[in-house]
């Protein structure tokens, strides 16, 4: 009899607790904060964009390793070669690249217009003699919307660094862009 009273109490006080403004109290002996709508965000019926999210993370993740040295077939922190370098990153979030550029250029969804690029998607560029076979890898960092784009990629001279499309080098060897998330 005492436990079914004890219970019946403890739902009446729930009952009536929960009924009470809402509060951002975190525990029960802080402070009560008043309730305030500007504080008390409601739920958003945004759904996340996982493939944004997922290709912003990864070029998060990349960003650690800017100045690591450049090592021609490289593919750990220690040294990475430009195609090394997307693998690693991309294996990091589940998903194996080919472990040259030529490779890698054959994965994922081709990107025929720069306006559409997205962060994490994979550029790609001709070898130094300016060829328009696939020489070099690079990921989008950002993308202007109007065809201009950052990317991170481990470069002969300077290791991993952050280039702009619109650099002559890197302009006029441009061949074409990937997406895989």
């Amino acid at each position: 009899m005492k436990r079914t009273l004890l219970i019946v109490c403890l739902v009446v006080w729930a009952a009536v607790g929960s009924a009470q403004q809402p509060s951002s109290r975190h525990s029960c002996w802080d402070i009560d904060i008043p309730y305030t709508p500007s504080r008390h965000i409601p739920y958003s019926t945004r759904v996340p964009d996982q493939k944004a999210d997922s290709g912003a993370m990864l070029v998060e993740y990349g960003m650690q390793f800017l100045g690591t040295p450049y090592r021609y077939g490289g593919k750990t922190p220690k040294g990475f070669d430009c195609a090394g370098y997307a693998r690693y990153l991309y294996l990091h979030f589940g998903h194996t690249l080919p472990p040259y550029s030529g490779g890698q250029y054959g994965v994922g969804r081709r990107i025929n217009d720069t306006r559409q690029l997205r962060v994490g998607d994979l550029v790609f560029f001709g070898g130094r003699k300016a060829t328009r076979s696939v020489g070099h890898t690079g990921i989008v960092v950002d993308a202007d919307g109007s065809g201009g784009f950052r990317f991170i990629h481990s470069a002969v001279n300077g290791g991993v660094i952050i280039s702009h499309s619109s650099e002559p080098y890197y302009k006029e060897r441009y061949i074409g862009a990937c997406r895989i998330f």
